[in-house]
This record gives structure tokens, C-alpha cells and sequence, in this order.
């Protein structure tokens, strides 16, 4: 442990040879938090449907540690979330840049006075502030907050960004010389070989291929040292995993490029991320992978849908074509920030397998840089332009009507396959009876579990109508049950004089939780939402309530299909 604290304790030290191109200052900053420093997550890596957008520091498992200022600057927005970021403070610093600080527990106190009367004015828990320029201004190493859970947070950490100001994009904050080093390379796991059309074969079939790697001196080599037996056009993708000297706190990687004989085939570099590209996260890295076996695998070659700025060559697709007579040495470079590098070599040769001839049933062509539609008398789809990274043999097929619904099952495509943008569903839905309808929602079905989730939906014509960017199976079920609300620390007259704060969970059993609103002696107060625990909390506020007497507390949340629920209770306090 004295070793891993020693490695990692490097106050002010420069990051090793950076060469991202920025238009910014990248002289040291303040870091964030007091080192020694631990990660969860790296810039630029694979999450589920976008890019992480910075560093997440760990925490240590604890919660209300000082965050500071890393230069210097002026608040200019605080967000308050049970999602996303939850609790968030953005600073603008003069060189154009802002840092970002996520999943706060809470802000610095002339901060939090304004946000609490903020909230109390506009009667809101979740709100977004933008101050003015000059109304809280801090120096470089000026506590601005501590460190917490809030949002959508795994654990205990910060998440800490650099944006440019002016186009709101995320840059690798590993540029910034705060104290940060490493000097252990990425290491290699798999290849993976995805064929390109009906015709290509890899081996002696016809599907994408998985190939472990294992370590010898100077990088990797497939486990099963032969080379590839390849016909026709395929892509490669990578399974890498990058870990700050050695300390075995897994990121993702920074760049991984692809040599054919020697040259430079297809590569990416995470510098920046725009998000508004955020989801073509699915197309870079390996969406069915992820959901099959949570593994996080890049891809080296572009999708046509894929419109990504981070791979070069700009007019490379990263495909190789393996006909007769053919035989490629590969090298695929796999870097970290730091400049650390490894590499995998593997050889292609030609070779032609006799296989019987398949064809695959698919209900019509979808194409991905033109509108698809697809209709019949129990459903409509219709996809904008620009929802799909690739051209596809959409399928559909109906079964049986699931438990707790009223409507066939709709099976949409294949739930591997990602959307970028949201389309057009709509099911037939004659058979809910007319009181029924505004109680009704679509809900995505799980294949194996049977549990639904609702996507929510309006009713028009005997047809409901919602908007999604998953494929899978759908159906229309009906929302009648009101939220339940469940009390952690209260009860009928029971005597708060010691008590803090009061909390309930809120739960819904389908289409999910709209509003909650509680009063106390009839005026709002605030109660935080923890969306992940389901728990809102008040903590009592001298300032806006009188102490020492009895009070009405009253609690009524709703659900999105309007089914509401209210508690009561008389508390002393």
C-alpha cells in the first residue's frame, strides 16, 4: 500500500509528453482534490449510449470531501439533478475553458444559500442556475464544494470536466498538467473480426470471430498463433483496457490505430468529445458485445452512419478485402494519454471454405441515410433519417400477448442492433377498454424476465404512440396503480424534537415517477430526490419553519400515468 500511495502521490509532477492538440493553456493546474489520486474513469472510454466526458476521482468510498477550484474563475451554472450529475457546479476561467464538478454533495455555502432560496422561490427541487458573470468568483485552490453521490453515480466520486466555453466540448483533461502520471502501457485482451456482407467468411463460418491475446516480449500475440483465415471484406475491433501504473483500477483507452503491411490502415484518438455525438458511442464500440458479455470492445473501422471527428485517415473506413492468393502482416497500437503503448500482431491469409449457402428471412431493407417506414394493420414504425449507423435487414414478428398486457407481442428488429435517435412506434390497441386509455402506455418486455418497462406513449385513434431508440419487444400495457409512498422515519404524532431530516421512498410500479410535492403546514417545502435509492429527504429548516410545536406534514407524488398517492401525518418538531 506504501508503494501504491508513493506512485501515486506526485504533487504538481508534468505529465508525460502530451500531444493532443488543444487551442488552450495547458500549464498545471489545481487538481480538483488533494492527491494521492485513484480512478474509476478515464476520458474518452465506452459507457452505455455515450462517451464518458472526463476523469471520475474515487473517493475512497466517502462522501463530503473538499472539492477545490482548479483555476481561476466564476460560477456560471449549478444544476441540481436525481439524474445525470446530480448535484453540479460549472466555472468559466478566462482562457476559455470551463471545469466541470459532478455528483456533489453539496456547494460552498454563499452557493448553497442561493440555491436553497432559488429553489424555495420557484418551488423546485431540480433546477439549473446560470448566475451572473461576477456573483461568485473564486481563486485557483479556493474550496468550492464537497464531494458526494448525487445523480446517476455508481459510487461515491467526482467526475471532473474541461469543456471549451464557447462550443460546450469535452477535452481530455489528462492534458492538464494537475499532478497526474502514469508509466504502466494498456494491455491487450481480445481481436475481433466482424464480416462485412453475406459472403465473407472467417474460417468455416460466417459470423464475427473472438480471438484472445496474450502477452510476449515487446506486446501481444493471438493465443492460437495461425494466421486469420479470412474471404472477402471484414473489420476489426480491440478488447484493451488501460490501468494507471499498475494500480489496477481499469480505463479505457486513448488511441488505437491499425497497420496493413506497415501502413497506417484506420485509426482514433480521444481528444475531444462533442455531446451532441455522444451516441455514436454506439457505433464505435461493439453494442451487441456489451449487452451479450459487458464487454467494452473498439472498433477500427466507421460505420457509414457513424460521423464521428475522431478517427483518421478522414477517407479510410477501416475495411480490408482478403481475396485469392492474399496474405497481410497486421499491427493494431493501442496508447494510453501518457504515450504508453502495446501492440497485438496477427497475420490474414486468404482462405476459402466450402459452406453451404444461407438466406436470411428479413421483412423489408432499412437504409441508414434516408427515412424508413414500416406498417401493417397492428403497427407503425417510422424512422427518421440519421437513426441508424449502417444499413440493416429490418425484421418483424408478432406473438403471443404477454402476462399483464393487452396487445400481441411486437417484436421490433433485434435488441442488439443500437438506434442513434429516437423513432416513431405505434401499436393497435383496440382491445383496452375506453376508460382505460389515458392509464395506457407501450412497454419494452424483456425476452427472458417477462419485466416490462414503460416508454411511455399518447393515445390517438385506436393507436398509441410513443418515441424510442431501443429495438425489442413491445406491447401496451395499462398504469392504475398509484405510487406508493413509504416512510423511513416517520410516523403518526411521533416527536421529531431530536430528528434532522425526514425521508420516504417512492416507488412505481410502470410508467414511472412525474412529480412529488410536500408541504408542511401547507407551504412547499424541499424534499431531494436520490432517484437510484428511490429516497427523497427534508432536512429541517429552522428559517422556514417555527420549531417547538406540531405540524401537518403532507406528502403527494404522481406518477406519468396520473395515478397519485398523498400521505399524512401530524409530526412535533
Amino acid at each position: 500500500m506504501r508503494h501504491l500511495v508513493s506512485v501515486l502521490f506526485l504533487l504538481f509532477s508534468i505529465v508525460s509528453e502530451p500531444f493532443a492538440q488543444s487551442n488552450h493553456d495547458n500549464s498545471a493546474i489545481t487538481p480538483p482534490l488533494k492527491p494521492p489520486f485513484f480512478f474509476a474513469g478515464d476520458f474518452g472510454e465506452l459507457r452505455s449510449s455515450h462517451f464518458h466526458s472526463g476523469l471520475d476521482f474515487r473517493t475512497q468510498g466517502r462522501t463530503g470531501i473538499a472539492v477545490f477550484a482548479v483555476k481561476d474563475g466564476y460560477i456560471s451554472r449549478i444544476g441540481i439533478s436525481p439524474t445525470g450529475y446530480g448535484n453540479v457546479l460549472y466555472m468559466n476561467h478566462g482562457d476559455g475553458t470551463t471545469s466541470v464538478y459532478g455528483h456533489l454533495e453539496r456547494f460552498h455555502p454563499k452557493i448553497e444559500l442561493y440555491l436553497r432560496n432559488e429553489q424555495y422561490d420557484r418551488e423546485t427541487f431540480q433546477i439549473n442556475l446560470t448566475p451572473l458573470s461576477g456573483k461568485f468568483q473564486f481563486k485557483r485552490g479556493d474550496i468550492i464544494a464537497w464531494s458526494g453521490n448525487t445523480g446517476s453515480s455508481g459510487g461515491p466520486h467526482l467526475h471532473f470536466e474541461i469543456r471549451d466555453t464557447h462550443s460546450e466540448q469535452a477535452l481530455n483533461p489528462i492534458f492538464y498538467k494537475f499532478g497526474i502520471t502514469d508509466n504502466s502501457p494498456p494491455k491487450i485482451i481480445a481481436l475481433y473480426v466482424y464480416p462485412q456482407n453475406e459472403k465473407t467468411t472467417i474460417g468455416h463460418d460466417r459470423t464475427k470471430k473472438r480471438f484472445e491475446a496474450i502477452a510476449v516480449p515487446g506486446g501481444y500475440r493471438l493465443k492460437n498463433n495461425t494466421p486469420l483465415e479470412i474471404n472477402g471484406e471484414v473489420g476489426f475491433g480491440i478488447q484493451a483496457e488501460d490501468f494507471f501504473n499498475g494500480t489496477g483500477l481499469k480505463c479505457g483507452i486513448y488511441s488505437a490505430i491499425l497497420y496493413v503491411d506497415k501502413k497506417e490502415m484506420f485509426g482514433f484518438k480521444m481528444d475531444k468529445v462533442s455531446f451532441d455525438d455522444a451516441r455514436y458511442a454506439n457505433a464505435q464500440g461493439d453494442f451487441e458485445e456489451h449487452i451479450l458479455a459487458n464487454r467494452w470492445v473498439e472498433r477500427l473501422f466507421k460505420f457509414p452512419g457513424n460521423y464521428l471527428a475522431i478517427y483518421h485517415p478522414e477517407n479510410s473506413t477501416g475495411l480490408l478485402t482478403i481475396e485469392t492468393n492474399q496474405k497481410h502482416e497486421c499491427e493494431i497500437i493501442v496508447t494510453d494519454a501518457f504515450t504508453n503503448k502495446t501492440s497485438l500482431k496477427f497475420t490474414t491469409a486468404h482462405k476459402k471454405y466450402p459452406l453451404t449457402e444461407t438466406k436470411r428471412s428479413f421483412t423489408q431493407e432499412f437504409y441508414f441515410d434516408q427515412s424508413n417506414i414500416f406498417e401493417n394493420e397492428n403497427i407503425r414504425i417510422n424512422m427518421p433519417k440519421g437513426a441508424l449507423y449502417e444499413n440493416i435487414k429490418f425484421t418483424w414478428s408478432s406473438g403471443i400477448v404477454p402476462t399483464g398486457c393487452y396487445t400481441d407481442l411486437q417484436q421490433v428488429h433485434s435488441m442488439y442492433t443500437p438506434v442513434h435517435i429516437p423513432y416513431s412506434l405505434s401499436i393497435k390497441c383496440l382491445q383496452i377498454p375506453e376508460s382505460l386509455l389515458a392509464k395506457s402506455c407501450i412497454v419494452l418486455v424483456d425476452p427472458i424476465k417477462g419485466k416490462k418497462s414503460s416508454i411511455g406513449g399518447d393515445y390517438s385513434n385506436g393507436w398509441i404512440t410513443a418515441k424510442t431508440n431501443l429495438f425489442g419487444s413491445f406491447s401496451v400495457a395499462v398504469d392504475q396503480t398509484a405510487p406508493l409512498i413509504t416512510p423511513l422515519s416517520i410516523k403518526e404524532g411521533k416527536n421529531l424534537t431530536d430528528t434532522k431530516k425526514i425521508q420516504f421512498r417512492i416507488t412505481d410500479n410502470l410508467s414511472g415517477i412525474k412529480s412529488y410535492r410536500g408541504e408542511i403546514d401547507g407551504k412547499w417545502v424541499l424534499f431531494e430526490y436520490d432517484e437510484k435509492s428511490a429516497i427523497i429527504t427534508y432536512t429541517f429548516d429552522k428559517q422556514r419553519m417555527t420549531f417547538g410545536k406540531s405540524h401537518l406534514l403532507r406528502l403527494v407524488v404522481i406518477d406519468n400515468r396520473d395515478n397519485s398517492s398523498e400521505y399524512k401525518a401530524i409530526l412535533y418538531k
